[in-house]
Formats: C-alpha cells, sequence, structure tokens
C-alpha cells in the first residue's frame, strides 16, 4: 500500500471532534431538558419508591449441651453452619414465627452469619418498622429448640448480645446519589443524541463543504456574532450602517462586495437575487447589508423585496411603514415612482413589501414583475432580489427568470446537504448560473484561533420574519 493509500484511508479525527462540539452547541437547550428530566425522573423515583427499614440484630455462640462450639472452626463445619442456618430460616421457623406473632413475611427479612475469625453467629432481622424487626428476631431465638432438636437435639444458644428495638431506619433516601445518577444517565443519553446526530445529519460547515458537496465556491463567511440587543431596542444591530458592528462582519461584506463587483464587470450582471434554501437562514440581512455596502461605495444601487409571504426587509433597516410597496406594485396600484424610497443616510433605493400574500405565486406570474426589473435594471448599475426560500416555495423560481445570477446564504449547521442539493438542482432549471454561496453565523473550528472560537451568547438567530 503507497502513501497516498494510507492517506485516504486516514480518519480526520479533529473534524468529527469539531462536528461533536458543534452538535452540543445546536441542541444545548435540548440536552440541557434531557438532564434535567433525568435528574428530576431519579429524584421523584426517590420520594416515591424507597422503603425505609428496620433491623434488629442479635450475637450468640452455638454450642452442644456439653459446652462444645459446633462452628469453632470453619473449615471443618461450613455443612454444619449450612444445616443450621436453614432450619433457622427454613419453612418451620417460618411458620412458627406466623402463629406466634400473626405477621406476614412477605416483607421481612432473617439471616445468619457467621462472623470472620471469630466462633459467633449473627441474627439480622429486617421489616418496615422497628417493633416487627425486634419480635421477629426475640420470636427465633425463643424457639429455636423447636427446629433444632429434629435435627440437632443437643445445641445450645448462649447470647451475647440480645436484639432491641431499633430507633432509626437502616438508611435514608440519598438525594444526591440520586440526583448524580440521573445526571449521569441523562449525559449518557446525549452522548448517544450528539453521535447519531453525527453520523446521520449532514450538513454544511465549511467551505470545503460547499466545495465538495454543492461544487460551488463559498465567496465568504458571515462571522456569529455575540450582538446584545437592549429589551426595549427593535435594532438587530447587525447592519454595515451601525457604527459598532465588529470588524470581522464588516470584511465579510468587504469580500461579498468585491466578488460582486467582479461579476457585474466580467459577465455584466446587474440582476441578483439573494436566497436561501429553508427560512431562518440570514438571506434578508445579507441581501440588505451588500446593498447598503454596494451603494457606500458609490455604486447606484436599489434593494427590493420580493419575499411577498413574509417581507422583512423593512424591518431590518428599521423603516417606518410606507404607503407604497411591492405587492401594491404588482396589483397595480402604484407607479414605480411611488414605491421606491431612500435608505436613511445612505445612497440606497429600497423598494418594501409591507403585506403578506398567500396569492404570492400569481402576483408573481404577473407581467408587472418582469416590467419592474427591466425598469430597475436600466435605472441602476446593481438590482438586489431579496426572494422567499427555495425549498418550501415555488416563488423563488419564478423571480429567477428575470435573474442574471443567485446569491445562496446557507446558515452554518443548518439545512440538510440534500435539502439544498434539491433546491440547487431546480433552481438552475431556472436561472443561468449561481455565482456562490455565502455560509452564515458561522463558528470557527474549537481547533481554531482565540478570535475565532465558538461564540457564546444571543446572537442572530432569527426567526423566519428577520431572514
Amino acid at each position: 500500500m503507497n502513501v497516498q493509500d494510507n492517506n485516504a484511508e486516514k480518519i480526520d479525527l479533529t473534524k468529527y471532534v469539531d462536528y461533536f462540539f458543534r452538535t452540543v452547541l445546536k441542541l444545548k437547550e435540548l440536552f440541557i431538558l434531557i438532564i434535567v428530566i433525568m435528574i428530576a425522573i431519579m429524584e421523584i423515583r426517590t420520594v416515591f419508591f424507597f422503603e425505609t427499614t428496620y433491623s434488629s440484630d442479635a450475637v450468640f455462640v452455638v454450642h452442644t449441651q456439653d459446652q462444645d462450639n459446633i462452628f469453632a472452626t470453619n473449615d471443618e463445619n461450613d455443612d454444619m453452619f449450612t444445616t443450621f442456618n436453614g432450619l433457622m430460616t427454613g419453612p418451620m421457623m417460618q411458620q412458627i414465627i406466623q402463629e406466634g406473632l400473626g405477621v406476614s413475611l412477605q416483607d421481612i427479612s432473617i439471616s445468619l452469619a457467621k462472623i470472620p475469625d471469630t466462633n459467633l453467629v449473627q441474627l439480622h432481622v429486617t421489616a418496615k418498622d422497628g417493633e416487627t424487626a425486634f419480635h421477629v428476631a426475640s420470636c427465633i431465638l425463643n424457639n429455636y429448640h423447636q427446629v433444632t432438636d429434629l435435627v440437632m437435639s443437643d445445641v445450645e444458644i448462649s447470647l451475647l448480645d440480645t436484639p432491641a428495638v431499633a430507633k432509626a431506619p437502616d438508611a435514608y433516601p440519598d438525594y444526591l446519589r440520586n440526583g448524580i445518577m440521573g445526571l449521569a444517565i441523562g449525559i449518557i443519553i446525549c452522548l448517544v443524541i450528539s453521535f447519531a446526530v453525527i453520523i446521520f445529519r449532514h450538513t454544511i460547515i465549511d467551505s470545503e463543504d460547499v466545495k465538495n458537496v454543492l461544487h460551488l465556491n463559498n465567496i465568504t463567511k458571515i462571522p456569529y456574532l455575540n450582538v446584545r440587543r437592549k429589551r426595549k431596542s427593535k435594532q438587530l444591530e447587525l447592519l454595515l450602517s451601525n457604527p459598532r458592528i465588529q470588524y470581522s462582519f464588516r470584511q465579510s461584506f468587504h469580500d461579498l462586495r468585491l466578488r460582486f463587483e467582479q461579476e457585474n464587470k466580467k459577465n455584466q450582471s446587474r440582476v441578483f437575487m439573494v436566497g436561501s434554501v429553508l427560512p431562518n437562514e440570514g438571506k434578508s440581512m445579507v441581501a440588505s447589508n451588500i446593498a447598503i455596502s454596494l451603494a457606500d461605495k458609490g455604486h447606484k444601487t436599489v434593494l427590493v423585496d420580493l419575499d411577498l409571504r413574509n417581507p422583512s426587509v423593512l424591518r431590518i433597516l428599521e423603516e417606518d411603514e410606507l404607503s407604497g410597496n411591492i405587492g401594491g406594485y404588482l396589483k397595480g396600484e402604484y407607479v414605480l415612482e411611488e414605491v421606491i424610497n431612500q435608505y436613511q443616510d445612505y445612497p440606497l433605493d429600497v423598494i418594501y413589501g409591507v403585506d403578506s400574500y398567500e396569492n404570492a405565486p400569481e402576483l408573481l406570474s404577473r407581467p408587472s414583475l418582469e416590467k419592474l426589473i427591466r425598469a430597475l435594471k436600466e435605472r441602476y448599475e446593481y438590482v438586489i432580489l431579496d426572494v422567499p426560500p427555495l425549498y418550501i416555495l415555488e416563488d423563488a423560481l419564478i423571480i429567477s427568470r428575470y435573474c442574471d445570477t443567485g446569491l445562496i446564504v446557507i446558515k452554518q449547521d443548518h439545512a440538510s446537504e440534500a435539502d439544498i442539493l434539491d433546491s440547487l438542482e431546480e433552481l438552475n432549471e431556472h436561472l443561468p448560473y449561481i455565482m456562490g454561496t455565502v455560509i452564515n453565523q458561522a463558528r470557527a473550528s474549537v481547533f481554531g484561533s482565540e478570535h475565532h472560537r465558538y461564540g457564546y451568547g444571543y446572537g442572530y438567530g432569527y426567526g423566519y420574519g428577520h431572514k
């Protein structure tokens, strides 16, 4: 076997370790819930099923009437002790106890044992209460001759330690021990789930996955940010217009803007659709920021919210509700000039979506959409279209017919490889080509640098409305 074969067969353990930590981080809320439930189950089990028992003991010497200890030599008298033990705990003695005390032996335990390195025998009786345990032990000692005389007629017992009524139970519920057991069981369950996810769930993690699985180029990674919002603030703070946004976030969109500029110069592409496979992947955030970046660079740019089912650009850019909107334009209620709005202090024009339409495919199939895109293409250098998710809706496929190229936003470790491939295959039938992908909310490997370590905290895991 040559060196290449050896390298091909090597298993990248670091990759699997990385997947493991990603899975734990992704499912941490579920894992915490599982652990809490298992601890609770063990504690409840302790409360309702722990049986308190009491014991009564006696220590004595067994000897003959001639005062010979019949168990003095352990090696020679094991059989003799076995016989004696059977008589003291056997059916005849049990009958004597039942008839004499009127108690059930179901919840009573009787045992005899030789004390090591001595000639002593210990009687141990356990019951649900101390009085019962004491009376049973006393009954055995008072009536032993009734059963031993049949086999050992000359056997006598000399008590050294008489039975007594126990004042405390043998043991108390061990809540700490059972809590630790619940914790251990919960951790094991979480580990099993983690390994199952690693084995059976395949998602996009890094640029290598995009290249090998999707056969596309990943243009950039948008990092996961530890953004914390004030309770009363609606601002998502994930916009380039926010002066406090982190450098790594800005750099990602700098790289993305350069790729848009190259695409525009090389292929004369003007109409760019920005979409995702599933909801919650951040497509609207990406579309909004790339439009801001292009406009800030001096390019005449317009951003159009074409997600008619769940428009979100208006909320992301935090603009007040406007009279004109894309839905009204498609229905013929507005002309183009009435729906174009300038975004704050940036030379960026935006056509907002306001209402949700269940008949979105019918509206998008009207000639007014093609008319709109042609007009925008003549007026602007860049037309950025925020389109609905691909996997569950046909809307994006309708829009793609009028686009020059597309950018696919992939939230790291979110959509399955199969769902992405299915969506891209269908999209390729309508779109000239896909310029590439963007991995959103990217957390670097646990083996990465200090700067790119996993972030914990609020992040920007917005819902569908903040796509």
